[in-house]
């Protein structure tokens, strides 16, 4: 058990370290480039305005009953959707020892509407591995690019994969310059 942990918190680690690393290259290239400034809105290879989501979003996410839509709680999240259709997220749910950052994918789906997938691991307060929350976002940009709604469904899973239990939220966001 205690090497199993300790695979899983290296492995945790290398890719954390990686994404630092990759993140870095890409600002510094972004840096030195003639591309379009980060305010202005890209043209994805179709025309369409389908990179609009690219960039560091502050969401604040209100945790709702799936069943009555009747407000649980809320708390401040952010989310940095990438060029290339990969997503970061970092939630406020859950304190940092016991959650890892969320690493996922998005795409867009038509005239301001994306979708995200998204997972993070849980751990346990004395630091064992507890399972991985996933969620599902359904998002719907403004159409000046710098606000943003969305609904998720996310589940949690133990650590042998079986769903515990399920979990809804809406979230309103701005676009971080």
């Amino acid at each position: 058990m205690k090497n199993t942990f300790l695979k899983i918190i290296g492995g945790t680690m290398l890719a954390i370290l990686m994404v630092t690393m990759f993140t870095q290259i890409f600002v510094s290239a972004r840096e030195n480039s003639n591309e379009e400034s980060p305010t202005q809105i890209p043209e994805n290879a179709s025309g369409e305005k389908g990179d609009m989501i690219e960039g560091v979003w502050n969401l604040q996410v209100t945790r709702i009953n799936c069943q009555t839509g009747v407000a649980i709680g809320s708390g401040p999240a952010m989310l940095t959707f990438a060029r290339g259709g990969t997503v970061h997220d970092f939630g406020t749910g859950r304190p940092p020892s016991i959650r890892s950052p969320g690493y996922g994918v998005w795409s867009f789906i038509s005239d301001g509407q994306y979708t995200d997938a998204f997972q993070f691991y849980i751990y346990h307060s004395d630091s064992t591995f507890g399972g991985r929350q996933i969620i599902r976002e359904q998002i719907q940009l403004s159409h000046d690019g710098n606000s943003l709604t969305n609904s998720a469904i996310s589940q949690i899973l133990d650590v042998n994969g079986n769903v515990t239990s399920i979990r809804c939220s809406t979230a309103i966001g701005t676009r971080f310059q």
